[in-house]
């Protein structure tokens, strides 16, 4: 019995040791990771994976362009085989075919000579410099580049787009992250007024339905603050998303934001658009490769397949062959008759080349209307924010009253809570104001084709 007992006691100490430890383990929640704006942004252009998807296109097409570059110059391949025939054939000379010296015959009897053996080995390293073809090459070259310098392009615009999102995601945290604030400012205010009426509906002196308006008012509050965490946690996986982290990470974010700068004037903007934009570049860079592909297809049509070779051969039991030896020369090669696939080919490249104008066209009207867009938004988030810093100064000098009446008497609880809790929205109002100002100013930016600062 004394056994059992010491057992059970071990057993119930160590039982209590390990909840200890797990409820210590899960009270020990990690620290937020404090991030600015900045951080986010070097982060995503690091670990978002458009950016390294783009990034790794642009290594395909830089290898695709010293692949077409190769073809300049000359190559050297050796081609060796191995064969067996199942038989030969020979060669009989008749005795005194051959005619005859002092009477006797040439060959003195028949002669079977054998042409080689039956198995064979060939091995021969050629080496080859293309000719008229290097008109070709030339074309496959701007080809390539061409299709290089709109991946690259594409490549920028993917990183403005990118550091854009994660702009607008941090500064929608900001923003929630205010409401948040005055929303807890706003039930405080219900719940001090809910109080107050439940007494004034016990004295008489309010009615019943004044005590359910503010109970009312008092759950909807919670629901928004409710709606509000809800859509900050789906705004902090997305930004987590964006910038490469775990979607569990937790973030602080630095409400710290750049400060307000000036923008170009609009037309001097229009006009850095036009000369710099990612999409426009991109497109000019695709008609380029639309006409290298013509002058490709031209080239195909009329300049024939000429190139020069040398090579050294060596052979085993191949008849009538030096065991080595050497060969040079010209290949030329010429399609005669092709049934019109390259004349069809240059139609369809033709084709290409008029669809690439008509796009960079279109792109270059489309970025016209982007930036004069941007620029009437940035205008008018201006002209709001400073709307927005006067509400804030009435509602702060409105509160800064009610906390004076609250203390000489004149002014209930609830009245002064409601009036922090309005300059709080205030605050919040003048918070999503400026955030939507620099957010215009971001967007007039991307507009530009140049990514937020």
């Amino acid at each position: 019995m004394k056994k059992n007992a010491a057992r059970f006691l071990l057993a119930a100490t160590a039982f209590s040791v390990c909840i200890a430890a797990a409820q210590e383990i899960g009270n020990t929640a990690p620290k937020p990771r404090q991030i600015t704006l900045q951080e986010a942004v070097q982060l995503a252009l690091k670990h978002n994976h458009d950016i390294r998807i783009a990034g790794y296109t642009v290594d395909e097409k830089e290898h695709a362009k010293q692949v077409a570059r190769s073809a300049y110059f000359p190559s050297i391949r050796n081609d060796s085989s191995f064969m067996h025939a199942t038989d030969t054939q020979l060669i009989e000379i008749k005795a005194g075919s051959l005619g005859s010296a002092g009477g006797a015959p040439i060959p003195a009897a028949n002669a079977i000579i054998s042409q080689g053996g039956k198995n064979f080995t060939t091995s021969g390293t050629q080496l080859t410099q293309p000719l008229t073809t290097l008109f070709k090459v030339r074309r496959e070259n701007d080809l390539a580049q061409a299709e290089l310098k709109a991946t690259q392009a594409k490549a920028r615009g993917t990183g403005n787009d990118v550091a854009l999102a994660v702009h607008q995601v941090y500064y929608q945290v900001l923003i929630a992250e205010a409401r948040r604030s005055a929303t807890e400012a706003r039930i405080k205010a219900s719940e001090a007024l809910q109080s107050e009426r439940v007494e004034q509906v016990k004295f008489g002196s309010a009615l019943e339905e004044n005590e359910i308006d503010s109970r009312a008012q008092q759950l909807q509050a919670k629901q928004e603050l409710l709606t509000t965490d809800f859509q900050l946690t789906d705004l902090k996986l997305k930004l987590n998303d964006l910038i490469g982290l775990p979607l569990s990470s937790a973030l602080d974010l630095d409400p710290g934001v750049p400060e307000f700068r000036d923008t170009c004037p609009r037309k001097d903007c229009v006009t850095a658009a036009i000369a710099s934009h990612p999409e426009i570049l991109a497109a000019q860079a695709q008609v380029e490769e639309a006409e290298a592909a013509v002058r490709l297809a031209k080239t195909d049509m009329w300049v024939p397949d000429t190139e020069a070779f040398a090579r050294y051969s060596y052979q085993e039991n191949v008849p009538f062959l030096a065991r080595n030896f050497g060969t040079f020369g010209v290949h030329f090669g010429y399609d005669l008759f092709d049934s019109g696939r390259k004349r069809g080919v240059l139609h369809e490249r033709q084709a290409q080349l008029s669809q690439a104008k008509e796009n960079l066209a279109k792109l270059t009207d489309a970025v016209d209307l982007s930036v004069e867009t941007a620029y009437n938004k940035l205008e008018r988030t201006r002209q709001m924010l400073k709307v927005s810093e006067e509400v804030l100064a009435l509602r702060t000098e409105s509160n800064r009253v009610r906390q004076q009446e609250l203390i000489r008497g004149a002014a209930l609880n609830s009245q002064a809570d409601t009036a922090t809790a309005q300059e709080y929205d205030a605050k919040a109002l003048l918070l999503q104001t400026q955030l939507d100002y620099l957010q215009s100013h971001d967007e007039l930016l991307d507009a530009m084709g140049s990514a937020p600062e």
